[in-house]
């Protein structure tokens, strides 16, 4: 295998995109066949990258908290069509907008380049259908991706903190359109880590720990930024693009860990590329980790990896952001090549995070990549040529 194609891909990401610094591996069946390190951890202190890197890896702790529910409803915790109020009470009586009208938060939360907002400031009405919990694993519970709602930040004036608290504080937030109905990219998996605390009796964080960080041996991978110093100095300083596309230095902090209690199942660990490959790596031979251990079976991979919104009024809110994929249980899933013009076989899932992290698992091939950059703000089309250029080079 020549991987030259992929080298020139992510040289491109540093160069064209004006990238600081990067990390990539692949992996094909437990094995690393290629690893890729390039630019600055930090320009301004002129420290390059050493591919020990720590980084804050947004929306790729979906995939882990979508694999931690996962292996609670392999021991027969839930149903995926149980509503969400049978183990959250608050979430039993929702309202709904009338005018079903949904947000266009996806593009500005998934790429870094805004928070999210409130859907819209209408009337209401009671909602005819409840959230379950597979709406919750497919973004189609109705929920938005408003971080500063009246609710939650009453909760947190309140005194309020944990991630129970204040999740069960967003059920005090209008749903854009019945549950079900269609796509939007929202604090659902979030509320998903909710769930997992109220039936696994753990934060979220000890669950993940528990059950997936201490099986593969992935020792550097927690929620927010690290407190323990050594950690402090690996993490990758963290850059927003300025008028020109130039990173500018931000606060190292993420805003998705509401408070310092609180663990967000949708964007708030912290992880390395190494530490992540070994997950990905799992995924892509069938559950089982390079050390052996099994952290989820293979049929709860299939199921994840299926296309979960046939039966949506509308699927053009996923499929115009992602085009020739479909939406799984927290995963983009290659379905269409036509649409897609992507060279990885169907089946192909994976996820993305706000400062430019990117996650491919290929279960056909046991392939699997990790890219992991420090720059928000990315563009969509590099989500296509990376997977693209990893492709050609596996002939």
């Amino acid at each position: 295998m020549n991987f030259e194609n992929l080298k020139e891909c992510l040289d491109m990401f540093i160069s064209r995109d004006k990238v600081p610094g990067l990390d990539c591996i692949v992996y094909k069946d437990h094995k690393e066949i290629y690893r890729y390190t390039a630019g600055f951890a930090d320009k301004e202190a002129g420290r390059k990258m050493q591919g020990d890197e720590q980084y804050l890896i947004y929306s790729m702790t979906k995939l882990v908290t979508c694999i931690s529910a996962l292996q609670l409803l392999e021991k027969g915790k839930f149903l995926l069509n149980d509503p969400i109020s049978r183990y959250l009470p608050e979430f039993e009586k929702m309202k709904v907008a009338t005018n079903e009208k949904a947000s266009s938060d996806f593009d500005k939360v998934a790429t870094g380049k805004g928070l999210g907002e409130k859907a819209s400031d209408i009337s209401v009405r009671d909602a005819k259908k409840p959230i379950t919990i597979h709406n919750l694993f497919t973004m189609s519970s109705g929920l938005d991706y408003d971080l500063r709602s009246p609710a939650i930040t009453e909760a947190i004036k309140e005194g309020k903190k944990t991630t129970r608290e204040l999740v069960c504080a967003m059920s005090e937030n209008v749903l854009s359109f019945e549950p079900g109905a269609r796509y939007q990219y929202s604090l659902s998996h979030d509320v998903l880590g909710a769930l997992i605390e109220e039936v696994s009796g753990m934060t979220l964080g000890e669950y993940m720990k528990k059950n997936i960080f201490l099986p593969l041996g992935m020792e550097n991978t927690f929620f927010d930024v690290p407190k323990d110093e050594k950690l402090l100095l690996k993490m990758a300083a963290l850059y927003t693009p300025d008028e020109n596309r130039n990173p500018k230095k931000r606060e190292l902090s993420c805003e998705y860990n509401l408070t310092e209690e609180y663990e967000s199942g949708g964007a708030g660990l912290c992880s390395c590329v190494s530490d992540y490959a070994t997950f990905l790596d799992a995924l892509a031979c069938g559950g089982v980790g390079k050390n052996g251990e099994r952290i989820i079976s293979s049929a709860s991979i299939e199921l994840m990896k299926s296309d979960h919104m046939t039966g949506m009024e509308r699927i053009s809110d996923f499929e115009d952001f992602v085009p020739g994929y479909r939406f799984g249980l927290g995963v983009r899933v290659h379905t269409d090549k036509s649409r897609s013009g992507a060279l990885s076989p169907y089946g192909e899932f994976g996820w993305d995070g706000a400062s430019g992290g990117f996650s491919l698992v290929d279960t056909k091939n046991k392939i699997s990549l990790t890219y992991l950059q420090h720059f928000m703000g990315w563009e969509r089309r590099s989500r296509y040529e990376i997977t693209n250029a990893l492709y050609s080079c596996l002939d």
